[in-house]
């Protein structure tokens, strides 16, 4: 309001000036000499207020999931001042300096209006007139140097951009300091900078830095602030963080709400930001009603000129991702060729968004099958994000994706071939590089992003296997680095921290490991009970998350990288011996135009001789029916004539004369017992091979080294606080006739029955050889209720199968009004709780008890349950059940596997088959002797 009224005051003293006619010409100077003053001193408060805006008001780069614009901080009144400058001068002779202003103010026009040439030409004119005249302080030279950098940005010539913010950053800060508004404001065009490249963990630091920069200089209001908070919830999205990234964009657009007056461009591009993040998180529903939102912002803002305004165009193109995966296919094609229409008429073909776009109609033309048309565009778009972002950039590695399958669909097989294993390699740089500084929750949700690449590839090798029988074994190593990936990186980022040597970086695994103990407790509050004790669940799962990031950035270190090349098919086919063979199971989406959400299955088939692929025909069944059949007719103790010849046949055809087999399991192979399959001619699996399960191929050639500590840790017959819980007198039995075996084998025992068998002494346990828990299991499905399951709150166990699946244990009650949840010894030890138990010298763990092997099954990377749990806390081995067991039957297998390891001295794998085919002489049904798995 004060610089407007400076304005319109200096038109009212102009027109209030008395007449001087009377005097003639001494009247007529007179005259003109008082007005030459008055302009002069509203010349000097003009300038006054021009040298004011020129370190408070600052281009902001503006991040988006596929784009970046830049956000021009003017301060209110900032446009009348610049043109009264013009009025006020324009009959003066003006100094170079303020020439080079003018051209500045040209320069910064044509870019706002995106006349990225003109801009060019004007701001580059004003850098070398301040340069000229020496003067590399000036507030307007600096600001001239951050718009050169948003614009080759928005241009995608990132070196340049790069050099240029760099160069007004540290002009800021060395003639104005870190304090100042132009340090923070190049600080965080920077950071924007790193993240366009796809240098995720340099961009992190750097936006969250710069966050805090904005924050002081700003304030928390302030749309700079807006701004910074939107760039860092877009790099949480791209990195998975959905949750974070939706947090943050909600902030970011609470504060613009209240500061842009009108719904402008920019708060529309908010808008956009947070229906890309909602529909990536999976909410459609609530991403089509942000998106139908920021369009008709849009469109009441461009009114008639909508259909050329580049901001339409990138409106249509992301809501256009959102009916693609809505299965609109149509009505995403119309959007998208609109869309085009608009970046080509703008900008030209050779402009980063114009490819953006032609990628995403290509794509859509490919999955109709107009492959002519896919072409063209798919190639077009190539082509200008190498030119524009390098050839191994994230976004050009996409697009060389689409070039694959575009081959492939088109017959050029040797081309898709190599493309494939381009885009392949470059994704598994982007694991060794990104992983370091990601969570386990980060890493899985980057990997989520990536994981389709090798899927879309599984499906290219199977169609031409046939014909091109090497492609099995690319898809053999491909594999074999990155099966398990998950959980690979856990287990060795704990191995890498507690075997460092670094009591700084133990100290803080420690810290991170009591958040986590910590949390698993409060999740077993009520809201009213978390309300009571003061607790924010959000901080303390935030701060547990910056603890394992931290963990993960300073153990990268000292350890090799995630992916390597160390194992690879021939070091399969060497370690195999000549009567052994590994069965490599892949479940995999199916491909038509692009990934379904069908599921099918194939095997590969690996000796000494090489690799052979295996149809596993009507395997898109082998989850619902096939699963189901078997699962029924295991529990309900029937004879099973199908199972074998859907799951095993195929493969039992490759085995004649092997002895040996290791069978690494995916998706459904992942829940039933291979073993427990009967052949037509009466034989089970069990009588014919002696056959392994392991988790990864590469485990035949890196397995750990035996570790042998003469110590176990025993529980059983716990006393459960409800009599709703069926007890297990069984297991008492169980446990005291192991405790007998084992220190008969020289083993020191620590035995807890009844009252002691609690979830406190689990927590107690550091590092035995041999842990024992003989007692009820569980895992539970999502659930929809208002209410806990087994001390558990049911909006927090949906979100994590690691809290649906656990063991009871004394005290423990499947009614809450009867549930103990005092500290962390509320009767029910969970998967997510069994995770941080320090047992990473333990060499065999065994969960005598139901259901202890189920859990939520993810393809390739196995079930989330108390099996990965135990495994990721350290296990080198472990032996679960599948499916509700026998009491008396399961005591006599675990008498007789302890028994075959302790007396008969022999393996832990040769123990187990022993132990099983003596439970079968007594039980001939395999519920009663196939129920537990060893995994090694």
């Amino acid at each position: 309001m004060l610089l407007r009224f400076l304005f319109a005051g200096a038109l009212s003293t102009l027109l209030m000036i008395p007449s001087f006619g009377q005097f003639g010409n001494l009247g007529k100077k007179l005259k003109e000499k008082a007005t030459d003053v008055v302009k002069d001193k509203l010349i000097e408060k003009t300038d006054e207020k021009q040298d004011e805006y020129d370190t408070t008001s600052f281009n902001y780069a503006i991040a988006f999931l596929d784009k970046t614009e830049s956000f021009q901080n003017r301060q209110e009144g900032e446009r009348l001042v610049k043109a009264a400058g013009f009025v006020l001068k324009d009959d003066q002779e003006k100094s170079d300096k303020e020439k080079a202003r003018d051209l500045y103010e040209l320069g910064r026009l044509s870019y706002s209006k995106r006349g990225y040439y003109l801009g060019e030409v004007y701001l580059n004119a004003a850098k070398l007139a301040y340069e000229a005249l020496n003067e590399d302080s000036d507030p307007v030279y600096l600001k001239t140097l951050g718009s050169l950098g948003l614009l080759y940005s928005d241009m995608g010539r990132f070196d340049r951009a790069e050099e240029l913010t760099a160069a007004a950053m540290e002009g800021w800060q060395e003639h104005y300091g870190e304090s100042s508004a132009g340090y923070a404001a190049e600080y965080s065009n920077l950071a924007v900078l790193a993240f366009n490249q796809g240098q995720l963990t340099a961009a992190e630091q750097k936006l969250t830095r710069a966050l805090q920069l904005i924050l002081e200089v700003e304030g928390k209001s302030s749309i700079p602030y807006a701004i910074a908070l939107n760039n860092l919830g877009i790099l949480f999205q791209y990195m998975g963080r959905f949750d974070d990234a939706l947090n943050h964009v909600n902030q970011c657009l609470g504060i613009a709400e209240e500061e842009l007056r009108e719904k402008s461009g920019t708060y529309v591009q908010f808008l956009t930001n947070k229906a890309l993040i909602q529909q990536e998180s999976g909410d459609y529903a609530g991403a089509e009603k942000t998106y139908n939102e920021a369009l008709d912002n849009q469109t009441s803002r461009l009114k008639l000129n909508r259909k050329s305004d580049p901001d339409y165009a990138h409106m249509l193109n992301n809501l256009a991702s959102l009916y693609m995966v809505s299965g609109r296919t149509s009505e995403a094609k119309e959007l998208l060729e609109q869309s085009l229409q608009i970046y080509q008429s703008k900008f030209g073909d050779e402009h980063l968004l114009t490819a953006t776009a032609q990628s995403d109609l290509g794509k859509v033309y490919l999955y109709e099958g107009n492959l002519e048309g896919a072409s063209n565009l798919l190639e077009a778009a190539y082509t200008t994000k190498v030119s524009k972002l390098g050839a191994e950039h994230p976004k050009a590695v996409e697009a060389k994706e689409s070039l694959a399958v575009l081959a492939w669909q088109t017959g050029r097989y040797e081309l898709a071939e190599q493309y494939f294993s381009e885009v392949l390699e470059s994704s598994l740089g982007f694991i060794n590089e990104f992983f370091p500084s990601l969570s386990e929750v980060e890493k899985t949700r980057y990997w989520s992003q990536l994981k389709p690449r090798f899927f879309t590839f599984y499906n290219f090798a199977i169609d031409q296997a046939a014909d091109h029988p090497e492609l099995v074994e690319q898809m053999l190593n491909y594999r074999i680095k990155t099966k398990g990936l998950l959980l690979n990186a856990s287990t060795k980022i704990r191995s890498t921290i507690l075997s460092s040597g670094d009591q700084d970086l133990i100290d803080l695994y420690e810290q991170w490991q009591d958040q986590k103990r910590m949390l698993s407790t409060y999740y077993s509050f009520t809201k009213e009970e978390i309300s009571e004790q003061k607790v924010n669940i959000d901080s303390l799962e935030n701060a547990a998350n910056l603890s394992e990031r931290q963990l993960s950035q300073q153990s990268s270190e000292f350890s090799s990288t995630f992916v390597s090349d160390d194992v690879n098919a021939k070091s399969i086919y060497a370690a195999l011996e000549q009567d052994e063979a590994l069965v490599e199971i892949i479940q995999y989406p199916v491909f038509e135009g692009a990934l379904t959400s069908d599921h099918a299955y194939v095997a590969i088939y690996v000796n000494q001789q090489g690799a052979q692929l295996i149809d596993l025909p009507n395997s898109k069944e082998f989850d619902a029916r096939s699963f189901k059949l078997y699962s029924n007719l295991i529990k309900q103790k029937l004879a099973d004539d199908y199972s074998y010849a859907t799951f095993w046949e195929p493969v039992a055809a490759y085995t004649t004369g092997i002895s040996r087999i290791y069978l690494s399991p995916d998706g459904a192979y992942n829940q039933i017992n291979v073993n427990t399959l009967q052949s037509p001619q009466g034989q089970f699996v069990l009588d014919q091979h002696d056959l392994t399960y392991i988790g990864n191929p590469k485990d035949l050639v890196s397995s750990s080294a035996s570790r042998e500590h003469k110590q176990a840790f025993l529980l059983g017959f716990p006393s459960y606080g409800s009599s709703d819980i069926v007890p297990l007198p069984g297991t008492k039995k169980e446990v005291d006739l192991i405790n007998t075996t084992l220190k008969s084998g020289g083993y020191q025992t620590n035995v807890y029955t009844q009252t002691q068998a609690s979830e406190k002494a689990i927590k107690t346990v550091r590092n035995p050889g041999i842990i024992h828990i003989a007692t009820h299991g569980f895992f539970l499905e999502n659930r929809e209720a208002n209410n806990k399951v087994f001390g558990v709150q049911v909006d927090y166990a949906n979100d994590n199968p690691l809290l649906r699946s656990g063991l009871m244990l004394a005290g423990a009650s499947a009614d809450e009004s009867e549930q103990s949840f005092e500290g962390a010894d509320n009767g029910i030890l969970t998967a997510y709780e069994a995770i941080t138990l320090p047992i990473n010298e333990t060499s065999l763990v065994v969960l005598s008890a139901c259901e202890t092997g189920k859990g939520e099954i993810q393809s390739g990377e196995g079930v989330y349950g108390l099996q990965r749990a135990f495994m990721v806390a350290g296990a080198d081995a472990m032996i679960m059940s599948l499916w509700k067991v026998d009491d008396e039957a399961t005591q006599q297998l675990m008498s007789s596997f302890y028994a075959n390891m302790m007396v008969k001295k022999q393996q832990l794998d040769v123990a187990f088959r022993n132990a099983q085919l003596a439970v079968k002489k007594s039980y001939e049904h395999p519920n009663y002797w196939g129920a537990f798995v060893l995994v090694e």
